[in-house]
């Protein structure tokens, strides 16, 4: 058994990577949605992704942490029959500007094969 090491990326981290990268938003966009400038959007997601990076190349686990995200579900009312339209916002608490990439113990890993059960 050996002891693994992780890249932390928070909460944050993984919202620039998910409106940059996954959603395919333009910089300016997606800093729009997650009420932030331009540069400190791209200072984000360019952070997120070196602790992926890193987490990838280095055989470390990727922890994500910190800050709190509220996820709210958004009605509008659409045209016809009292239909609606709906969709699932995430909400962001204490946004701090950046991710943290810190190495630290998440404990030991079982061995291939044994059951933790």
């Amino acid at each position: 058994m050996s002891e693994l090491k992780a890249a932390v990326l928070n909460e944050d981290g993984i919202e620039a990577l998910r409106l940059a990268d996954a959603e395919g938003l333009e910089h300016t966009a997606a800093a729009h949605l997650m009420g932030i400038s331009r540069p400190t959007f791209s200072r984000l997601v360019s952070h997120a992704r070196t602790t992926v990076a890193t987490a990838l190349t280095e055989g470390m686990a990727l922890k994500i942490d910190g800050g709190g995200v509220d996820l709210v579900h958004a009605c509008r009312p659409k045209t016809e029959l009292n239909s609606q339209d709906c969709q699932q916002i995430r909400r962001r608490r204490g946004f701090c500007g950046r991710a943290s990439v810190v190495s630290q113990d998440v404990g030991v890993m079982p061995e291939e094969g044994v059951d933790d059960a």
